[in-house]
């Protein structure tokens, strides 16, 4: 053998003994965040090289960890691949190889899904803080955090008057928004397609947890400069004049059932609301902007009415003494409550608490 062919031969022999020694203490910090993932690891320098190098057929721990938590979240191998951005061969194998090591099954294979063992949930449990917590470690050659995407789904109004604005803004977070209705989009992060609900209403399932965010205060208004039949100050008795009154105008609602209208009607008149409305606009947004052009009455949210009010684009008819509120939640999988992002956006969500 030459000279070099004996030299290159040296330097694979040290490079995989050099490896073999950082996988030790790679896989030592790992057993420690899964027993504690609470614990304050200093920056650990070998670890981007331990999470992403390869040599021959060995493929880096980390990598299956990865695979592994987001086949759980999305339960297709074809969605994780999208997540990951990684072909759908690469999950599969990265599932079976941390199968092999760990000895257990932790996926039963279906036509439609993969659908987790008790040993994957275990698995999954004690593993997904602790592998967020070992990329967000800074290293010699970084400065941030691991780019991360943050999945919300949420009401497109509270979204863009309340949180848009407080979302940070920085190099290493993106975030990926969907519209709808808190059933449906409850039922995403339950699936894992979704991290975060910004939820109207609690729906108890049993592995999602909910935090209160806010509550919303209930108005009660009509177009610009129109006359009302009621005086300031008007007693609780006085106020069947104008709900009779009230019921001969043009509404405005989200839905034909009217919940919020009906909610309201309940609270501040006693009684139900019997009313067609005039128009049916499934965005608040819009409907505040429909009164303004004269098209009726409607029950927005303060903070969606309260600056038009003040500047004579909306009439406040009532603001009722009992307020009429509804709550506002931050949705999320219990097993990753203490996940960063998680906590991050619970800071950033928290509002105005009562």
């Amino acid at each position: 053998m030459s000279f070099v062919g004996v030299f290159v031969l040296i330097v694979f022999i040290l490079g995989r003994i050099h490896l073999k020694y950082k996988l030790r203490k790679f896989r030592v910090t790992i057993n420690l965040l899964i027993a504690n993932p609470n614990v304050e690891l200093p920056s650990i320098r070998y670890i981007p090289y331990i999470a992403r190098c390869r040599i021959g057929f060995l493929m880096i721990n980390l990598e299956w960890y990865r695979s592994f938590i987001e086949v759980y979240r999305v339960g297709t191998v074809s969605g994780a691949a999208q997540v990951l951005h990684l072909t759908q061969p690469a999950v599969s194998q990265h599932v079976a190889a941390l199968e092999s090591a760990l000895g257990n099954l932790l996926f039963q294979r279906t036509p439609r899904r993969m659908v987790p063992t008790d040993a994957g949930k275990r698995l999954y449990s004690q593993v997904v803080g602790a592998i967020e917590k070992l990329e967000s470690i800074p290293h010699k050659n970084s400065t941030a955090e691991t780019p991360q995407t943050i999945r919300i789904g949420t009401p497109q109004e509270f979204f863009t008057e309340q949180i848009l604005a407080k979302l940070p803004q920085d190099d290493r977070t993106f975030y990926t928004i969907q519209f709808g209705l808190t059933a449906e989009l409850i039922q995403q992060l339950k699936a894992g397609k979704l991290d975060l609900v910004i939820a109207t209403q609690k729906i108890t399932l049993s592995d999602i947890e909910y935090e209160l965010l806010f509550e919303e205060n209930f108005w009660l208004v009509g177009p610009p400069n129109i006359a009302i039949p009621i005086a300031e100050g008007i007693s609780q008795a006085d106020l069947n004049p104008l709900s009779q009154w009230l019921l001969t105008q043009n509404w405005i609602a989200y839905s034909e059932e009217l919940p919020i209208a009906r909610r309201f009607w309940r609270v501040v008149f006693g009684r139900r609301i019997d009313v067609q409305p005039k128009l049916i606009i499934p965005d608040l947004r819009a409907i505040r902007q429909a009164v303004e052009c004269g098209f009726g009455f409607s029950v927005l949210p303060d903070y969606l009415c309260a600056d038009a009010v003040t500047k004579n684009r909306l009439t406040l008819v009532l603001k009722p003494s009992q307020a009429v509120t509804n709550r506002i939640w931050l949705a999320f999988r219990k097993s990753e409550r203490q996940l960063p992002k998680i906590k991050r956006m619970l800071e950033i969500c928290q509002i105005n608490v009562n």
